[in-house]
């Protein structure tokens, strides 16, 4: 496919160095860019399709492994947040 795209003076800057960087020509990069939106579209199309329980599946699977109890592992999260809380109070 061949297309034609009218780009930004300093976009084509940009592009132009990051090609001669990786020491490809500026079509080959412009390529590669594509092609790596391309992907992380599909990733992102794909992650959006799983359920909760499927995206939380690894941590389930975590904590099970982990042999803590559901009052430790909940002391475990209200330990963190309270941490946070506090190093978001002293920053202040």
């Amino acid at each position: 496919m061949t297309i034609t795209i009218d780009l930004p003076s300093e976009v084509e800057t940009k592009i132009k160095a990051q090609a001669s960087n990786d020491g490809v020509k500026v079509e080959d990069y412009v390529k590669i860019l594509i092609k790596e939106a391309s992907d992380r579209r599909e990733q992102s199309e794909k992650a959006s399709e799983k359920t909760f329980r499927e995206i939380l599946a690894p941590v389930h699977k975590g904590f099970t492994e982990s042999g803590m109890s559901e009052d430790e592992i909940i002391q475990m999260f209200e330990e963190a947040r309270e941490e946070v809380w506090q190093e978001k109070q002293n920053s202040k």
